[in-house]
């Protein structure tokens, strides 16, 4: 696990990100980024506990965080979840995370049209990430917009993924301010 200190940590939880073709395509679309570390925390997973002491030092000389995950069940996996209640909770305590940016890159099975009031999942994406963007107001970090790859489970799936891909990688530029193309992120 030892990086050295980069601008972006990405803090990837697939449970079997071999087989996954989303996540692991914007994994891929950023890996290559100098200033991009990815921890994937199922190939971490811990013992016990997360090395509260560890992730502190890694979190705090990054000026970024992203969760990346595929969206199960309306929430994230639930090795993030532990992460977040053993590190991100302790964390949220201190200057490490002040000020910095938290980014929340999902994949979906359904459709665009499906995340709205009266769609098939009765929600916007922007309120069921709703948790995430209340945990980075309460540790006083810059929430962003979150990078969405809709669709994993339709016929367009091969272009949503590419499309994906490509808009994740282009806000990781932007948060690095290596995109000046225009971005409008």
């Amino acid at each position: 696990m030892d990086k050295s200190a980069k601008q972006v940590v990405v803090l990837l939880a697939h449970p079997d990100i071999k087989s996954s073709q989303a996540n692991k395509a914007l994994a891929d679309a950023i890996k290559e980024l100098e200033e991009v570390a990815i921890y994937n925390l199922y190939e971490m997973r811990p013992e016990d506990a997360f090395n509260v002491d560890l992730w502190s030092k890694i979190i705090s000389q990054a000026s970024t965080l992203v969760f990346q995950f595929p969206l199960y069940w309306m929430s994230a996996p639930s090795l993030l979840k532990k992460w977040q209640d053993e590190v991100f909770t302790y964390l949220a305590k201190t200057p490490a995370v002040a000020g910095k940016a938290l980014l929340v890159a999902v994949t979906t099975g359904s459709e665009y049209s499906a995340y709205r009031s009266g769609g098939r999942n009765n929600f916007t994406i922007d309120e069921l990430l709703r948790p995430y963007q209340g945990s980075a107001i309460h540790a006083g970090m810059v929430w962003q917009t979150p990078v969405v790859a809709y669709g994993m489970g339709t016929a367009d799936a091969g272009k949503n993924i590419a499309e994906g891909a490509n808009n994740y990688k282009l806000k990781i530029e932007s948060l690095t301010g290596k995109n000046h193309a225009g971005s409008d992120w």
